[in-house]
C-alpha cells in the first residue's frame, strides 16, 4: 500500500471513530440538558402568561404540549445516558491512538502498511465493541457540530480534503432545510392566491 493510501485509510478510520465518539456525547448532552431547558422555558412562559394575554394563547399552549411530548421521548434514554458518556470517552481515547498512528506513519518515508493496518484493526475492533447503535433523534446533526467545532481533527480534514458543504454539513439537515424552504414558499404562494 502506498503511503498516501495508508494515511487516507488511517484518517478515514479516525473520522469514523471521532464522529462516533461525538455522536455518543451528543446523545448524552441532549438527554442531559434538553428536558431541563424545556422545563425552564415552559415555566417562564407560564409565568408570563399570568399577566400577558399573548403568552397564554392556544398556539403557545400547543407548542409547549408538543415540547413536553418531546421531553417524554428524550426521557426514554435517561436510564442509559451514562453508557453514552462512557462510550464517548472510550472512543475518544481510541481516536487519539489513531491520530498517533497517523503521525507515526506520516513521519516515516516508507511506513510498514501491514504493521499499521494490523494495529488499526485492533483499535477498530475495540471501537466496534463500544459502539451504541441506538442514538437519539438529532444526535447526528449535533455530532457534526461537536466533531467539526470541538475536536482537534485538522489532520483528518487535510488528509481527506473535507469541505464544508460536502462533508461538514449533514445531508439530512440539507434536506430538512430544503423541505422547510419549500413549505414556506408554498405557504407564501398559497396566501397570495
Amino acid at each position: 500500500m502506498q503511503k498516501n493510501d495508508l494515511l487516507s485509510h488511517i484518517a478515514t478510520a479516525g473520522y469514523n471513530v471521532g464522529f462516533g465518539a461525538k455522536k455518543n456525547f451528543a446523545t448524552f448532552d441532549i438527554v442531559s440538558k434538553i428536558p431541563g431547558w424545556i422545563g425552564i422555558i415552559s415555566l417562564a412562559v407560564s409565568i408570563l402568561g399570568l399577566y400577558m394575554d399573548e403568552m397564554s394563547s392556544k398556539h403557545i399552549a400547543a407548542i409547549f404540549i408538543i415540547l413536553s411530548i418531546g421531553s417524554l421521548y428524550i426521557n426514554f434514554y435517561d436510564g442509559d445516558k451514562s453508557k453514552y458518556e462512557e462510550a464517548g470517552k472510550k472512543q475518544t481515547a481510541i481516536f487519539r491512538k489513531i491520530e498517533r498512528f497517523y503521525y507515526d506513519a506520516k513521519s516515516e518515508n516508507e511506513p510498514d502498511s501491514v504493521k499499521y493496518i494490523g494495529q488499526l484493526d485492533i483499535l477498530m475492533k475495540e471501537f466496534y465493541e463500544t459502539t451504541i447503535t441506538k442514538q437519539i433523534c438529532g444526535s447526528n446533526w449535533y455530532a457534526h457540530y461537536k466533531f467539526f467545532s470541538e475536536m482537534e481533527k485538522r489532520w483528518i480534514e487535510d488528509q481527506l480534503s473535507l469541505t464544508f458543504w460536502k462533508d461538514k454539513f449533514p445531508n439530512t439537515l440539507k434536506l430538512f432545510i430544503l423541505i422547510v424552504f419549500c413549505v414556506i414558499l408554498l405557504s407564501i404562494i398559497y396566501r397570495f392566491n
